[in-house]
């Protein structure tokens, strides 16, 4: 591991050296472009200006203002995440409207207008440079500290659904990393290394340049922390001498690497490109996968490698695109479920070393006519593969048809494939979709956005539940599912300041390989017969005024069907289930601002339920919104004048009500109250510039040390606590 970092280094570091000599043949026109003015006194609202004005394309998949795409959407730009201290998608979602921080397992995650959102089943779609990230085995959005954005150069976030032009897991919202191009990297590279409490330390490092035929982006980010770690009970059950529950240390060391590189090609061969990603993450389960807290030290690893090939071909009004992802996924877990004394005498571990891998190609025509209507078109086709395990096995008979007993001599027990069901055979999806738009019309007051997509889904699978007459095989069965995703957009303009939207949408989530095919272990349990596709049905209204150069005024108000939620239900150990369809609704409105050496930004949401369905027995319904807030705020304020800046961002969460079910079991209620307080949470940031190549920088993040917490779910004594006030000293390299 340390020398993969030390190799990542030298890497961007030989490519810094190596892009002076390159760039000698780089043409003047095509150097990197100058600075701005760092001391002009209007640089905030320039910035402003330019977010306002930036040309989106998450939306449509094709170049728009924000106040002109058929979607609630905003940017956010490199120098915000640089002048407030952002370093996740977490920190950058936390502070728009409609998100709220929350957390399930280890994890860190981020809910949604709403919604509760578990370990894995964010509906989230992360996309870099417009290719779909999110995991292939949870189908996950990796939006906490794994996925750095040092390689940012601006964000595009559109809340509500996507799935019309993306398909499953854009549900809640896209967020679209746009990365740094040659030129604009100043000075030939750019660093930064931070330190703080509990041990923590970040190392982010970039560079880039230009050649005869290519240019080129090397960017290496790492993070270290002994994490969030407090005296707490869990859900064991175990207890004093006095009748009491015992409190246990939570585990929450956590350390990442990201590498990512990025060639683009000029002149001939000007449209191709080829990105790698390299992502690795270790981490402990905090309160246990099972919510007992390990007893004994665990190894928890996981990485990932992308590589992605793209072509792009642009002939008059029509552009054609054409992309190939690679991506696989390794994982090595050394789990502790259960400690000793408990459910088993000897504990309960598990070792897995195991991988899947996938295919994605998309094939996709725009063509634009007119001032600003075009049709865009393509085909998707998904390829999801896992061939057995490296290592498996327990101190458990863990097998799908096994005993669940103990070794009697403590000697290992193997166990047969994590994702059995699937074993050997391919997860196949394929789409195709198509969207029209009008461009301005009715002499520009209206632009009408129209798109449908078809997704389906089909695998055959090993059913492990079923006899089959010969021994050692399995009989085949075959799993199928197909969604349509419709979507109109109505834009209304009142000039090229003021737009109202009528947004109607559906969205979907079709279940991921962890939660269908999941075997032979207690990480995960497989509901193959049962588990249907999530879906989402949207109506929003919004408005977007552009009320003068300093100002933007945004609210809208939503109502969202969200039907068979998945998620883990406490009537069988880690089963995912469909537990509830949900129906909420909800009002937004955010102002950003810009005046002099001033910006800033303030939100406000609040979420309602209006009906439920509950799906999964051990859950009640409620006539509220549960285990997240309904009203969230965030204030933000930025301060810069010369070689000073400072800033300061605020997030107040509201109260969060519980289920009683949550409180079936009365000596765990009785260690929490009966609803989660709200809290305010404050983040400070002050930098000086020496110079035009070095920047100090001092943070605080919590800095009053509000005694917040997150709720959790489900029948515990506890709730998540947020991190406590931690101070940080950087210094950024230009």
């Amino acid at each position: 591991m340390f020398k993969t970092r030390i190799a990542c280094t030298w890497l961007c570091l030989a490519l810094t050296a190596g892009g002076g000599l390159w760039g000698q043949s780089q043409k003047p026109k095509e150097a990197v472009a100058h600075p701005k003015n760092e001391e002009d006194p209007d640089k905030d609202l320039q910035e402003l200006q330019a977010l306002l004005n930036i040309k989106i394309i998450s939306v449509s998949k094709v170049a728009q203002r924000p106040i002109d795409a058929p979607g609630v959407v905003g940017a956010v730009s490199r120098d915000q995440i640089t002048d407030y201290g952002w370093t996740s998608l977490n920190d950058v979602l936390g502070n728009q409207p409609g998100f709220s921080p929350s957390q399930d397992f280890d994890r860190r995650t981020i809910s949604a207008r709403g919604v509760f959102e578990g370990w894995n089943n964010n509906h989230l779609l992360v996309l870099v440079d417009g290719i779909p990230m999110n995991d292939n085995i949870y189908g996950t959005a990796y939006t906490w500290e794994v996925t750095p954005l040092f390689m940012a150069k601006n964000l595009e976030v559109m809340r509500g659904p996507g799935s019309a032009l993306y398909g499953s897991n854009a549900v809640a919202g896209v967020v679209s990393i746009n990365t740094v191009k040659a030129e604009d990297i100043k000075q030939g590279g750019q660093a930064r290394l931070r330190f703080g409490d509990r041990a923590t330390r970040s190392l982010d490092f970039m560079t880039g340049g230009s050649a005869e035929l290519f240019t080129y982006v090397a960017s290496y980010s790492t993070m270290a922390t002994n994490g969030n770690e407090y005296a707490t009970l869990d859900g064991s059950g175990r207890t004093l001498s006095s009748g009491g529950l015992s409190s246990f240390n939570t585990r929450d060391h956590r350390d990442n690497d990201y590498f990512f590189a990025k060639v683009e090609g000029l002149y001939g061969l000007e449209g191709l490109s080829l990105q790698f990603h390299q992502q690795r993450w270790s981490f402990d389960t905090g309160y246990g996968w099972l919510f007992q807290i390990p007893d004994v030290p665990e190894s928890m690893n996981e990485q990932r490698q992308i590589i992605v090939l793209r072509y792009g071909l642009e002939t008059g009004d029509l552009t054609q695109e054409y992309s190939l992802r690679y991506q696989t996924h390794a994982i090595d877990w050394n789990t502790r479920y259960y400690p000793a004394g408990t459910v088993y005498a000897p504990g309960l571990t598990e070792i897995l070393k195991t991988s899947a891998d996938e295919l994605f190609f998309r094939a996709q025509a725009t063509l634009k006519w007119g001032e600003s209507g075009s049709v865009v078109g393509g085909v998707e086709v998904n390829r999801f593969t896992y061939d057995g395990d490296r290592a498996h096995y327990s101190n458990v008979d863990l097998n799908t048809n096994g005993s669940f007993t103990a070794s009697p001599d403590g000697s290992p027990i193997p166990l047969k494939g994590f994702l059995q069901w699937t074993q050997r055979d391919p997860v196949l999806r394929t789409a195709a979709y198509l969207q029209a738009a009008t461009g301005r019309i009715l002499n520009g007051v209206l632009d009408v956005t129209a798109g449908l997509r078809y997704d389906k889904q089909s695998s055959d699978y090993n059913a492990l539940d079923q006899p089959s007459p010969t021994p050692g095989t399995y009989v085949q069965n075959k799993l199928e599912y197909s969604k349509v995703s419709p979507r109109l957009g109505l834009v209304f303009h009142a000039g090229d300041d003021y737009s109202f939207k009528v947004l109607v949408g559906r969205a979907f989530r079709t279940p991921s390989p962890a939660e269908t095919f999941g075997a032979n272990t207690y990480a995960l349990a497989s509901n193959i017969h049962q588990l249907q596709p999530e879906t989402s049905d949207s109506v929003e209204l919004a408005s977007d005024w552009i009320i003068s150069k300093n100002l933007n005024w945004r609210i809208n108000a939503y109502q969202a069907k969200m039907k068979n939620l998945i998620g883990y239900s406490v009537a069988n150990a880690n089963l995912s289930t469909n537990l509830y369809t949900l129906t909420t609704r909800g009002l937004e409105t955010e102002l950003l601002w810009a005046s002099g050496a001033w910006s800033g930004y303030g939100n406000l949401s609040y979420a309602k339920r209006v009906d439920e369905t509950i799906l999964d027995p051990t859950i009640q319904s409620s006539g509220d919104v549960t285990w997240l807030p309904s009203e969230t705020a965030n204030v933000g304020v930025s301060w810069k004048r010369e070689n000073l800046s400072l800033s300061a961002a605020v997030h107040y969460q509201g109260k969060v009500l519980r289920r009683s079910s949550d409180n079936n079991v009365p000596l765990f209620a009785a260690q929490r109250p009966e609803s989660v307080d709200p809290w305010t949470s404050a983040n400070l940031r002050v930098a000086y510039r020496f110079g035009p190549a070095v920047e100090v920088e001092l943070g605080a993040s919590n800095a009053f040390d509000q005694k917040g917490y997150l709720a959790k779910n489900f029948q515990f004594p506890f709730d998540y606590r947020i991190d406590p006030r931690t101070f940080w000293i950087g210094i950024r390299l230009r």
